[in-house]
């Protein structure tokens, strides 16, 4: 992992062409948001920035790939190298830490730790590479070869979309990290590189629930029997094509994890694969925006 730039805050332009002054200046602001600390329903204010991933984010950004695809035949170091060598796409998020106020190695550490990560690879450009070609036969799979005419297109562009974070960070995070990202898209692919994008695939986390019957129904409004892991992603749901979706409970997922009473809703963790196309991303960004107010 050469060549790679120090870190940066989001909101910079990632190309030295670009004016400051056209610098998206809404992720300049620190993302404060509030974190419950268990049964003494204690808050503290916990605040997040956007960095450049570096090398030193490789285990932070494979751990929340992992969360993603679980026990998939997929070589996450090496998506995780993709996502690092074109450090001048995506975001990691991290916690701030005030240096007059720290403590030590354990503040430093927490500076360190990789809450997020918000990216794009290009599954076109590196259909050559090996795990990008695991990551196909997976969606291929997933999806019954729904994907198949559009990966064998080669007019086609195909970014996969990575928007993964810890499951206890608000939603609202992911409005600045994604505007960011389209941004950065925008000036890549001005500068010549390969992000001329003609479609996206989002693999998205939910719980659906398992109880049938009348009377689960009946407590039931439209909608409600399915949970978010990620709440931004249901609009983009709602908007995309969805091509497959499929349960991972025999894979472990952490994410879900816990002890269900006989009277409680019974939640199977489960993925959507979803498609939209380059032109309904500006929709998305406003969609999700709306939907998290």
């Amino acid at each position: 992992m050469a060549n790679l730039n120090p870190k940066r805050p989001i909101e910079e332009d990632s190309s030295s062409d670009s004016s400051g002054e056209e610098a998206d200046n809404s992720q300049d602001e620190e993302m404060g948001e509030e974190e419950q600390l268990g049964e003494n329903d204690k808050e503290i204010q916990v605040e997040f920035a956007g960095q450049s991933p570096i090398a030193e984010d490789f285990h932070g950004i494979k751990s929340l790939l992992h969360q993603l695809f679980l026990k998939a035949h997929i070589n996450l170091s090496g998506l995780t190298e993709l996502i690092i060598q074109q450090n001048y796409i995506g975001s990691i998020l991290q916690q701030c830490v005030d240096n007059d106020d720290s403590d030590g190695e354990e503040d430093a550490n927490s500076e360190d730790e990789v809450f997020g990560v918000t990216s794009v690879i290009n599954l076109s450009h590196h259909k050559d590479v090996e795990c990008v070609k695991e990551v196909k036969q997976y969606l291929l799979e997933k999806t019954q070869k729904k994907l198949a005419g559009l990966f064998n297109n080669s007019s086609n562009q195909i970014g996969l979309l990575f928007n993964e974070r810890f499951i206890n960070i608000p939603p609202q995070v992911s409005v600045p990290l994604l505007e960011n990202l389209c941004k950065e898209i925008v000036e890549a692919k001005e500068a010549g590189k390969p992000f001329d994008f003609t479609h996206f695939i989002l693999i998205s986390k939910l719980h659906e629930s398992t109880r049938k019957g009348s009377e689960s129904m009946k407590k039931k409004t439209k909608g409600s029997d399915i949970l978010w892991v990620n709440a931004e992603e249901e609009p983009i749901s709602e908007m995309g094509e969805v091509l497959g979706e499929y349960s991972v409970r025999n894979e472990s997922d952490s994410a879900v994890s816990g002890t269900w009473d006989e009277d409680d809703e019974q939640f199977d963790p489960k993925r959507r694969i979803v498609l939209i196309t380059a032109a309904q991303l500006p929709d998305m960004l406003t969609k999700i925006k709306e939907f998290l107010q």
